[in-house]
């Protein structure tokens, strides 16, 4: 195409310099931001240095002055040549690259921090009035930054001395300056980054409602260059953390005005129109019903004499100890997976072995999902694709042991000879967050249950429909 042949071909040109003037400008903004970012930084360490002796020994005998230097070396400087470097340039700013930072390591500002920090058992400052600058009962013109905080709170919880590192936190963010901001996050120490920080600090400490609001903090502060992939997982995690509590602590009875209702079960099977069975509904969607009186005083016996003396911790937290029971392994055995066969309505063939587990005194399960989601629907899937779990209750607990739903705010405390039913995938066939289970801690006695974890594929359409 020539474009100066006619005024109709030129004019398509007008647009394509409109769109050249935007892209300048855009790229003369970016540029005037790193420059004003530069700017914050010169200005804020010429402040600094102004305020303090000529001598450079005199200058460093405050440890006001000495902590904040060293982080300053360690932390931001390499953080503001990173963010120099973007651009080379000649004269003076080639010069500012080219300087050797490596020497300063992260021992130095380990050992900083740590003389920093013996001034409070020593002198027993406090450590707001450490941050605003006044060391014993004198105030000097200096004060720590948001960083500086964020710095020593950062070497409290590596020391993992939670409730310090929790106070100089909360300083970084009373010290946090709004005209730092852009310089903050390029520093990795804005809001959000010292919210987060807050939050994963009380999250060690077991503190969980403090830690969600901290995190959401964090999420609510961030920028749309901050990453907020752990806080949102933490929150949703602590979302149900705190329900498992309230449903440990029985905060959350099952509604008595619901729809649900206790039956009698009599499908799926010829023998239960004769023997049928005591079915109460927790949830429809997904299944959650409770079996009243379906294991014997003789069939709990059982299973806890073929296991006892084969009971392995198995989980990581050791908080149980399990034994596998094969489906042939007596004639209790038989007709419990027979009657489990009864009350899902699947087949037992491809799933695991019935597992007994023993839970003492703070015996408990941690929430988790029994079902892995499969990559691609090709039968035959592993076996942890579970479509169901079967919880027989061989035993009562004096007090805690509650089964808990923490997606569905459902915490119950099932008796002996009962059976615990759900299923762990969707009417699509994918695994149901909202099956997400496990076991409270046991407050008092001792706890005994048989697992049935039922794996296969076509389970769900093998089941058959019920009206």
């Amino acid at each position: 195409m020539h474009f100066a042949t006619s005024t109709r071909e030129m004019a398509p040109l007008v647009q394509v310099e409109d769109e050249l003037i935007g892209y300048m400008r855009q790229y003369a903004r970016e540029l005037q931001l790193k420059v004003n970012k530069m700017r914050i930084f010169q200005k804020e360490w010429a402040t600094r240095r102004q305020q303090g002796p000529a001598d450079p020994t005199s200058y460093v005998a405050n440890p006001l002055i000495s902590f904040p230097l060293m982080r300053r070396m360690y932390t931001d400087a390499p953080k503001l040549l990173e963010f120099a470097r973007e651009e080379i340039g000649l004269g003076p700013l080639q010069k500012f690259l080219d300087s050797d930072l490596s020497s300063i390591s992260a021992l130095d500002i380990k050992m900083a921090a740590t003389g920093f920090m013996r001034f409070r058992d020593v002198y027993g400052l406090d450590e707001s009035e450490v941050a605003n600058g006044k060391l014993y009962g004198i105030q000097y013109n200096s004060r720590l930054s948001a960083a500086d905080c964020l710095a020593l709170g950062t070497h409290w919880e590596s020391l993992q001395k939670g409730k310090l590192a929790c106070k100089w936190l909360r300083l970084a963010l009373e010290q946090y300056e709004d005209h730092m901001d852009p310089v903050n996050r390029l520093l990795q120490s804005s809001r959000s980054q010292i919210y987060e920080k807050l939050g994963l600090t009380l999250l060690s400490m077991h503190d969980l409602p403090a830690s969600q609001s901290a995190l959401r903090k964090s999420i609510e502060w961030a920028s749309k260059d901050d990453s907020t992939s752990l806080a949102n997982h933490l929150v949703d995690n602590l979302t149900h953390m705190l329900v498992h509590v309230d449903n440990c602590r029985g905060k959350n009875p099952l509604p008595r005005n619901s729809a649900l209702r206790c039956r009698y079960f009599s499908e799926g099977s010829p023998f239960l129109r004769l023997a049928p069975l005591k079915l109460e509904h927790l949830n429809l969607d997904p299944f959650i019903g409770l079996y009243h009186d379906v294991v014997s005083k003789e069939e709990q016996q059982d299973l806890m004499y073929l296991t006892r003396s084969r009971l392995e911790h198995r989980q990581v937290d050791r908080s149980s100890a399990e034994a596998e029971v094969a489906a042939n392994a007596s004639d209790h055995v038989k007709r419990l997976h027979r009657r489990i066969e009864d009350m899902t309505g699947l087949d037992l063939k491809d799933s695991e072995p019935l597992t007994v587990s023993n839970y003492g005194i703070g015996g408990q399960q941690l929430i988790h999902m029994d079902c892995e989601q499969p990559k691609e629907f090709i039968e035959p899937f592993t076996k942890e694709y579970r479509t169901a779990t079967v919880q027989l209750y061989l035993s009562d607990v004096e007090m805690g042991g509650y089964a808990s739903f923490p997606d569905l705010n459902i915490g119950l405390k099932p008796k002996s000879g009962s059976a615990l039913v759900w299923h762990n995938i969707d009417n699509s066939g994918n695994c149901d967050i909202r099956s997400l289970n496990a076991i409270c801690p046991v407050l008092l006695g001792t706890q005994w249950v048989a697992r049935k974890r039922i794996s296969g594929s076509g389970q769900w359409r093998r089941k058959p429909c019920r009206m």
